[in-house]
């Protein structure tokens, strides 16, 4: 029962950090010498956007299509970037190979999961979202929004 009430909190925060990201992050003041602490090993570098990989086992079409708009989304975020293949990641995406379709008035409706998980492949967050089956780009911009949400949790230790 404590799942179903933290899942409402959880995508409000994803809604509310999506439009957070949307905006360049302002300047950070300059710290006197003495004061600054040195960033911890596995946070990004600041002025450099993160590395994202995608990680798609499946050969359904629309799947590879759901992967499509998630690295459209992700190149034009601003804050992450694709790796380029047999490069290390910052982050890491992974899209089971299922996708639930279901039939609404409306047409066909798909049910996407994203896990999100740092580059030693501890589990950081999840979008869980359904959109109509001929436009995936909502569901692929909650994904991304999910993805830069653990980046930010991750770079802050999870707190």
């Amino acid at each position: 029962m404590m799942r179903l009430r933290t899942l409402p909190i959880l995508t409000a925060l994803v809604a509310l950090s999506s439009a957070s990201f949307a905006a360049e992050p302002p300047a950070p003041a300059a710290a006197p010498q003495e004061q600054a602490a040195p960033a911890p090993s596995g946070a990004p570098a600041p002025q450099g956007r993160s590395k994202v990989c995608i990680d798609v086992q499946s050969s359904d079409s629309l799947i590879k299509e759901f992967a499509d708009r998630l690295q459209e989304t992700i190149a034009a975020s601003g804050t992450l970037s694709l790796a380029p293949m047999g490069d290390s990641c910052n982050l890491q995406i992974h899209v089971p190979g299922n996708l639930l379709r279901f039939q609404t008035a409306g047409g066909v409706m798909v049910s996407t999961v994203v896990i999100v998980t740092s580059s030693s492949g501890r589990y950081l967050s999840t979008s869980i979202t359904a959109c109509r089956s001929n436009d995936l780009k909502p569901c692929a911009a909650r994904a991304v929004a999910a993805a830069k949400l653990a980046l930010l949790m991750n770079s802050n230790d999870g707190t």
